[in-house]
């Protein structure tokens, strides 16, 4: 059989009792964080645009776009989900270096409500959408795929979100190789976004990966056939977005080694490259009692993959001089610290001008993990003389700083409660804690709707 039979069978045999206890939890954690995500994200411009979009052209039916009172398509309703989903640039990041749950989520959840799939289905279908969409990505090579100017979160990001959104229908063998032939066909997302200040391009790419993986199943689901090799065939996806190629990934570790274990949770609103910065600089003032006009200047050390994708963009939540300078002004980083007009104001723009990113190659010689981890080097001087510098290896949130169920819960709450009652969203919390006991997710998804 081809890789592409083997992650088909893969996904197509997979069931809830196979699955052990701590990758049931992450499920649940993951769940929990990504709607937490969607719902301030209503508050901005371009989920605004888009949620407009969906109820002009969606179509009524049952799928439910979070945060609003839109039923609409199954695609439809991916396509508004996957792009709040990614605006807040709060949704987790897997260590090999993809937003996966931005469009395995939003994919799986209008799918799930069609079908009146289980809570343990649900489970059970995530779980498959991490093992096939982080194995994809990390035999590509992640490097490579950004190299030639291509956004794995969504290229490869789309085949993950297939494989959950098959799970869910019980699509078997065959239809699964159909539906990841299919996403194939759509398979796509540039690196572009990052000239895009206000974040628009960058969110739309998971909404965009969300709405082709339903595309896919839904086709698949009603007989419609694919290319039966796409991940190693002929013209496959290997050799359009990379010229890397280890096939052994895809397949390597499948059942045995679950990727939604590796995944990292964000507190920042802002690229995860620029988390462990914050994390220091911020608790450098909460230790030293410093303002942001006591500060001379700046300088923070970042690996030499990692500094290019942060350094001086214009995307402001991936720049880091900006999101570091706003933070020691406004005192957090939340998405208000990343848009145009906090970006203008002189003087957030005066202190970053006075902030420095070095690509350091010393760096990642002390920190040979840096490849899973995040590790940075912050200097703060003062105008008092003073001189604070701190290094770690990766921020909270991530695989060597883990955080507790109650940290992902208090965050769904902050976040949430800007747009819901609290109790309403402590009703969510509830209903998440017993996800693989309910008989029907519309349990949970009735709860996310303002209508």
């Amino acid at each position: 059989m081809s890789h592409t039979d083997d992650i088909a069978e893969y996904v197509a045999a997979t069931r809830f009792d196979a699955l052990p206890a701590p990758v049931v939890n992450a499920t649940k954690r993951i769940t929990l964080d990504l709607l937490g995500v969607i719902f301030p994200a209503t508050l901005y411009r371009p989920a605004q645009v888009m949620t407009s979009y969906v109820r002009r052209t969606g179509g009524a039916q049952g799928a439910t776009v979070v945060a609003t009172d839109i039923r609409t398509t199954a695609s439809a309703a991916a396509l508004a989900n996957g792009t709040m989903a990614a605006e807040m640039e709060q949704d987790d990041v897997h260590s090999t270096g993809t937003h996966p749950s931005s469009v395995y989520v939003p994919a799986m959840l209008g799918v799930a409500e069609g079908a009146g799939a289980s809570g343990a289905e649900w489970i059970t279908a995530l779980a498959c959408a991490y093992d096939v969409g982080i194995r994809l990505n990390v035999a590509m090579g992640l490097a490579n795929v950004y190299s030639r100017g291509f956004h794995p979160t969504s290229v490869g990001g789309s085949f993950g979100a297939t494989a959950g959104a098959a799970r869910l229908l019980g699509l078997d063998r065959d239809a699964v190789v159909s539906a990841i032939g299919l996403n194939g066909c759509q398979a796509a997302g540039l690196l572009t976004w990052e000239m895009e200040p206000e974040h628009y391009a960058k969110s739309f790419q998971s909404g965009m990966a969300a709405r082709n993986a339903v595309t896919a199943v839904e086709l698949a689901a009603g007989g419609y056939s694919g290319a039966p090799d796409t991940l190693d065939g002929r013209y496959n996806v290997f050799d359009t977005f990379t010229t890397h190629r280890d096939f052994a990934p895809l397949t390597e570790g499948l059942g045995e080694r679950w990727e939604i274990l590796r995944t990292t949770y964000k507190f920042h609103s802002c690229c995860r490259a620029i988390h462990t910065t914050l994390d220091i600089v911020l608790d450098m003032v909460a230790a030293h009692g410093f303002t942001a006009s006591d500060v001379a200047g700046v300088t923070v050390s970042l690996t030499p993959d990692i500094a290019p994708l942060v350094d001086g963009n214009v995307l402001n939540t991936h720049n880091l001089q900006h999101v570091v300078a706003a933070a020691l002004v406004d005192g957090e980083v939340t998405r208000a610290q990343t848009t145009v007009q906090r970006r203008a104001d002189p003087v957030v723009a005066d202190l970053a001008e006075r902030i420095e990113l070095v690509h350091d190659a010393a760096l990642a010689a002390r920190h040979p993990d840096s490849g899973i981890i995040d590790p940075a080097r912050a200097t703060v001087r003062l105008h008092d003389g003073r001189v604070l510098t701190d290094e770690r290896d990766s921020a909270q949130g991530g695989l060597t700083r883990p955080v507790t169920d109650a940290r992902i819960e208090a965050k769904f709450l902050r976040m949430a409660t800007q747009v819901i009652s609290p109790a309403r969203a402590e009703e969510i919390v509830s209903c998440v804690r017993r996800l693989e006991t309910l008989g029907d997710i519309r349990e949970l998804t009735a709860l996310l709707s303002t209508g």
